[in-house]
């Protein structure tokens, strides 16, 4: 199992973000499902009016941020590329 400490020095990937989440969850047997907890926060958030479904990259990267796997701060970085990614997936280049 690789040990990631959290805040010190981790790569974050410039591409094949979904991957290297998928990566590394799968090596600390993070899964992507939803529990308790994300079923709560979904229900409160429908309650106020927002509609957010996070996907299973962004809910494991939730868990690993649980966990304690990763920093915040990696958490953002790899959600911004990895959101970056998707945006450039869905509107084609000219």
């Amino acid at each position: 199992m690789t040990q990631v400490q959290p805040g010190k020095d981790m790569e974050i990937p410039k591409s094949g973000v979904a991957d290297f989440v998928e990566k590394l969850a799968a090596e600390h047997g993070i899964t992507g499902e939803i529990d308790r907890i994300d079923r709560i926060a979904s229900t409160f958030t429908r309650l106020s009016g927002d509609d957010v479904e996070l996907d299973r990259i962004e809910r494991l990267l939730v868990s690993l941020g649980r966990k304690g796997i990763l920093a915040q701060e990696d958490i953002f970085a790899l959600v911004e590329r990895y959101l970056d990614h998707e945006k450039n997936k869905e509107t084609p280049h000219e």
